[in-house]
């Protein structure tokens, strides 16, 4: 009888740690959210890239440097996610699977307050007039960006929390 007790025992707590969606995998919906994530991101610098060189803003002082910068920023962060770096190892992978999404992160949100900005007041002498489609996609992925990569980085952050703990 006490066997069968400690046995039970044994198999709720070896349940208990596989609840966490397999601690240490990625799960599904992480992974689903870093490639969703990854190609907004890559969205939003191709909508800067077609800014620059097709709407001219490559004309406008430091406005124009802005959306270069955005363009290749964008493309690196938004290629690091895509790749399968984990095979440099789990804990240096997820580290800088991290980084890439929180430099997508940082230009998604840079891009949506910087735009919000514009569309009331002068930024850097340049003002946004009206929601033309390239504004109006540039929102949407944005937020998408932040949205799945905020996701992911929920995903992946206790675990990595763990690991970076451990050394």
């Amino acid at each position: 009888m006490a066997s069968t007790a400690n046995m039970t025992s044994l198999t709720r707590k070896n349940a208990m740690r596989r609840l966490p969606t397999e601690r240490g995998r990625p799960t599904i919906a992480g992974e689903t959210a870093r490639y969703l994530g990854a190609v907004s991101i890559l969205v939003v610098g191709a909508i800067h890239a077609q800014q620059y060189y097709d709407a001219y803003f490559s004309y406008v002082p430091t406005i124009g440097t802005l959306f270069l910068l955005s363009f290749i920023g964008a493309g690196i962060v938004g290629v690091v996610l895509l790749v399968p770096v984990r095979k440099l190892g789990r804990r240096l992978g997820d580290l800088i699977l991290a980084l890439a999404a929180l430099g997508a992160i940082g230009i998604a949100v840079g891009t949506l307050v910087s735009l919000l900005v514009s569309e009331y007041t002068p930024l850097f002498g340049f003002m946004e007039s009206g929601y033309r489609l390239a504004i109006v996609l540039t929102l949407l992925f944005d937020g998408l960006t932040t949205a799945f990569l905020g996701f992911f980085l929920l995903s992946i952050g206790p675990d990595l929390a763990t690991a970076l703990a451990r050394r």
